[in-house]
């Protein structure tokens, strides 16, 4: 049976601004615009909302995304670019500028942005009913903030609450104002590599858990992490974090932090960065490439959370497609998102039932989703 999927991470608006993709087209017609650009300058498109129309992905967690990084230069060559901003100010109008996009697509019919949990109900009832064919249905998104320096102070969250931000990270790649992120990818001695959540970071936890708020540990570095497991009592999940067992290096989880978040409760989705599957972001196989990963590595690491959690009920997918990455960095066998779905018979071949692939691919998603939103 083929099930529909729930993506736990995308950066949909970024691509549309930033790279100009527009995500009402399907995947083909992307290729067919950027065929000339260098795969060096941007990786060959794998998602859309389109697409995910086409091919039964009705939901996902979509981003706002912008940075105000302490160590930005505002005179350095790639100004804004990067999503990095000398002052939290710009991060919030960069960030808005990407919510003004949902809701226009909102207004256009092409997406819903879910809120609660009766129009999560109802947007996947009306998916459910209409399985074999949802043209006409809207992708419900629902709204993230990859990094919390748009928040330019810790009691403006219920402004961005008020518009629709149902989960928050504390920070992305590298240093923010409220916590460490793990490293940059591309300029990992540009800041310190590890430290601790700030005073504005535990200051954004009362808000957070005033307003019962889910905080993405994804992206936390290790200090980090363990100050906010310590300091924070609301729901906790993780969009897009691979296991460090697998894929060592601190991009990932270790095992202990992922037993933490199966004991909170919370649900873990696998990125499909093949570097965060096999080898990981310092080791020779991601100079390499990833002609020696594929979907089966992906279920290693299903696998290997089932067995620290004892169940399928933490396990699920967060894509992480495009997010800086294209078909180029996915593993063998993934061209474009529809392919997530070769899963299922990969796991069937493993001894998973089928109702432990309908919790894998939307599931865990939906159950957790129905006791964080609000009524």
């Amino acid at each position: 049976m083929k099930h529909l999927i729930i993506d736990g991470h995308l950066d949909a608006a970024i691509n549309a601004l930033r790279e100009e993709r527009d995500q009402t087209l399907p995947v083909t017609a992307i290729r067919e615009r950027e065929k000339d650009i260098p795969k060096d300058k941007l990786g060959t498109c794998t998602v859309s909302f389109s697409e995910m129309r086409r091919c039964g992905i009705p939901l996902c967690m979509t981003t706002v995304l912008a940075r105000a990084k302490p160590w930005i230069e505002p005179g350095r060559t790639s100004q804004g670019s990067d999503c990095d901003f000398p002052a939290q100010d710009m991060a919030y109008a960069f960030a808005m500028g990407q919510l003004a996009y949902y809701r226009e697509l909102e207004r256009r019919g092409e997406v819903s942005i879910i809120t609660d949990r009766p129009g999560l109900d109802a947007h996947w009832s009306r998916w459910e009913a209409g399985q074999s064919g949802g043209d006409d249905l809207p992708i419900g998104v629902i709204l993230t903030m990859e990094g919390a320096d748009p928040i330019t102070e810790p009691d403006r969250l219920e402004h961005w609450y008020g518009m629709g931000l149902r989960s928050v990270f504390l920070a992305h790649y590298g240093h923010s104002h409220y916590a460490a992120g793990t490293p940059s990818i591309d300029q990992p001695q540009s800041h310190e590599q590890d430290g601790p959540v700030t005073a504005k970071g535990f200051a954004l936890f009362k808000e957070m858990s005033r307003l019962e708020i889910p905080l993405d540990m994804t992206h936390l570095s290790d200090t980090s992490f363990w100050d906010a497991a310590k300091a924070y009592d609301g729901p906790v999940y993780s969009s897009h974090t691979n296991c460090r067992a697998l894929a060592d290096d601190v991009r990932q989880f270790t095992d202990e932090q992922i037993k933490f978040i199966v004991d909170r409760g919370g649900v873990l989705g696998l990125s499909m960065h093949f570097a965060m599957i096999k080898g990981g972001f310092t080791g020779e196989a991601f100079r390499v490439g990833p002609s020696t990963v594929t979907l089966e590595h992906v279920a290693d690491h299903v696998d290997h959370i089932c067995q620290l959690a004892g169940s399928t009920k933490h396990i699920a997918i967060g894509s992480d497609l495009d997010g800086g990455f294209g078909a180029e960095r996915c593993p063998v066998g993934l061209d474009t998102c529809e392919d997530m779905h070769k899963l299922g018979p990969i796991l069937q071949g493993r001894g998973y039932s089928d109702a432990d692939i309908a919790r894998f691919f939307h599931g865990n998603w939906l159950d957790f989703l129905r006791r964080t939103l609000p009524d």
